[in-house]
């Protein structure tokens, strides 16, 4: 379930020049993953949301693998026998 797009919202500028941001990412299915962060002055959001992509998508990778490893141990388990 990789993510397939993302939706950025970023708060009001702030007196130091940084802003909240708020990520709003979604894999196939549509089911949406939100992480927020203050991105100071000068900060590189889009590179900070590649390396969240990267995250989540490595995240979602080892969860469908520990779902599909459930489901065929016992399945295998039973052809043993």
């Amino acid at each position: 379930m990789p993510i397939v797009r993302h939706v950025l919202e970023q708060g009001a500028l702030q007196a130091d020049g940084g802003r909240q941001c708020t990520v709003r990412m979604y894999d196939q299915f549509d089911q949406e993953y939100t992480q927020s962060f203050y991105a100071p002055a000068q900060f590189d959001i889009n590179a900070r949301i590649a390396s969240m992509k990267v995250e989540v998508n490595e995240q979602l990778m080892a969860n469908e693998l520990e779902e599909l490893l459930a489901t065929a141990l016992p399945a295998a388990a039973q052809t043993v026998k």
